[in-house]
């Protein structure tokens, strides 16, 4: 575990050199040409002998000791029965090794290394990477993972706190924004692309707002060169349309090799200084002076996130950066809420700057907003607060512990937590929301076998005149439903709502409060097929 910046290309370099010297041979794979040169080059400029097997460098050698490739060309060469296929190598490295897809034995790297496996029992397998998890938070490293044991770790904090990485900085827009809110996450993961398109299509003018946004602050600031990632191909087209045109460019997935080597090149030079793609440029691409990121579409992997973010933290010497301004126009802090590393909650900070902390969390006494779903403290200097204030429960017996509402898979034991099969369900027809006038409203609390339950009553009358009468009920028995009582109803109805959070489980005091709340006037409802849902209340 080797966080960006760190050089994990020359601590490879040095492991294969001795690989080497010893008389074994190497076999170094990525799923990248860009990094199967870089990771080629750095070995040879340490004295290494090597040979490169991947199609997309117009190159299949596997004649030199240590053989650098793509997973895509060896899995065609093995399947070909070419040289490659039959050479017993003792060890094999996978860099950026998160990428291995280790549950699906049908998956190219697996296919590989049980090929090599076979042919030598005494292959071993090491990996390199700066996210030693999957997608938002799923470990490769465990008793029932690929890789079982972690030999090094050198964090995202570390080199911070040792100045080999600048600090990063957060800027969160709530009133520049693309809302990604309500675009659906596929069950592979990734998110429905007519969904992502719907939102591009209606966001011209924040998108051009956006980049005027961009552009001012790199000016003001004197900054370098910022990395800007589009959702799209016409996204990113668009985007590039808003930018100064002698001095943006566009990077994407069919750009030939050359004229990405001299757009990078460019880059380097300063004379670029606005950056554009969609995901090229996470993993391989090298600029060091550039210091700024700008986010204009949404990650559903945390992975990608922080690979991201990690092209503007490295070092440049003589060019005065000073820090990484990580913009962030897509929600993606607020989506990937859960996050651990401590660096990384700055930004979840920042995104809540402007909200008030008035939630004390029960173990480490931080204060949080009313949206924080896991308490943003730090229990010590290395390790974030593990109370959760909405959660959800592993369903593995033998497990029980409490997860992020989002997570998929539990943190501790693996198992899953969102069923594929419960998306599949048929749902009811519901119509629009209908506005109805409150002319009575009514409340009382009644005993409970857990504690206390709160009734709420209007009554209303419809757009024909005709009464009609609305119930709400909250039963405040654990910290879950606590916090739904306070964001749903005293929020909404109490002036000083905060004063009223910490006696929330008290009934003469929730009885007080009663008194001294707010009714609405009008309160808009949702019908649903199995009933209604208040969805608005105006006051």
């Amino acid at each position: 575990m080797a966080s960006v910046g760190s050089g994990k290309s020359l601590m490879l370099a040095d492991i294969l050199l001795r690989m080497q010297n010893l008389g074994k041979r190497a076999l170094c794979l990525v799923n990248n040409a860009q990094l199967v040169r870089n990771n080629c080059e750095t070995f040879v400029s340490q004295g290494g002998k090597s040979s490169i097997y991947c199609a997309a460098l117009k190159c299949k050698d596997s004649s030199a000791p240590i053989v650098f490739g793509t997973p895509q060309t060896v899995l065609n060469g093995i399947n070909k029965n070419e040289s490659i296929a039959k050479i017993q190598f003792n060890l094999i490295v996978v860099d950026e090794a998160h990428s291995i897809n280790y549950l699906n034995s049908r998956s190219g790297f697996i296919r590989i290394l049980r090929h090599y496996k076979q042919s030598y029992s005494g292959m071993r397998v090491l990996g390199a990477t700066g996210t030693n998890f999957r997608y938002k938070g799923f470990s490769i490293v465990g008793d029932e993972c690929l890789f079982k044991s972690k030999v090094g770790n050198i964090s995202t904090e570390y080199l911070i706190d040792n100045d080999y990485l600048v600090k990063p900085e957060f800027k969160i827009d709530d009133h520049l924004l693309l809302d990604f809110s309500r675009v659906k996450i596929k069950q592979n993961g990734t998110f429905n692309e007519k969904e992502l398109d719907s939102v591009i299509n209606k966001s011209h003018e924040t998108t051009k707002a956006i980049c005027e946004q961009i552009v001012h602050i790199m000016t003001q600031q004197n900054r370098f060169g910022v990395f800007i990632f589009a959702t799209n191909k016409s996204h990113a087209n668009e985007i590039l349309s808003y930018l100064p045109k002698n001095e943006s460019a566009i990077i994407l997935g069919e750009t030939k090799e050359d004229e990405r080597e001299g757009i990078i090149e460019r880059a380097r030079e300063g004379k670029i200084k606005y950056l554009v793609n969609i995901a090229i440029i996470s993993v391989g691409i090298d600029i060091p002076a550039y210091d700024t990121v700008s986010y204009l579409r949404p990650t559903e992997s945390l992975v990608l996130l922080i690979q991201t973010m990690g092209r503007a933290l490295r070092l440049s010497n003589g060019t005065g950066k000073e820090n990484a301004l990580i913009l962030d126009f897509a929600g993606n802090v607020q989506r990937h809420r859960d996050w651990d590393n401590p660096v990384l909650l700055d930004a979840l900070k920042e995104a809540d700057k402007d909200k008030e902390y008035n939630i004390e969390c029960p173990e480490c006494h931080s204060m949080n907003t009313e949206h924080s779903r896991r308490c943003i403290g730090d229990q010590n200097t290395t390790e974030r607060c593990k109370y959760y204030f909405i959660f959800k429960d592993c369903p593995n017996s033998k497990c029980g512990v409490k997860n992020d509402i989002t997570a998929r898979i539990c943190r501790s034991c693996k198992t899953e937590l969102i069923n594929p099969d419960d998306k599949l369900s048929i749902k009811g027809i519901e119509d629009e929301l209908k506005e109805y006038k409150v002319v009575k409203t009514s409340y009382g609390v009644s005993e409970t076998r857990n504690g206390f339950r709160i009734n709420l009553l209007y009554k209303c009358i419809n757009d024909k005149g005709k009464p009609i009468t609305f119930y709400e009920y909250y039963s405040p028995i654990n910290d879950l439903a606590k916090r739904v009582f306070y964001g749903q109803f005293i929020k909404k109805h109490c002036i000083e709502s905060s004063k009223w959070y910490n006696l929330i489980g008290i009934r003469s005091k929730m009885e007080q409060m009663l008194k001294q709340a707010n009714w609405p006037h009008t309160i808009f409802i949702k019908h649903e097929h199995k009933g209604y849902k208040i969805k608005k209340k105006v006051f």
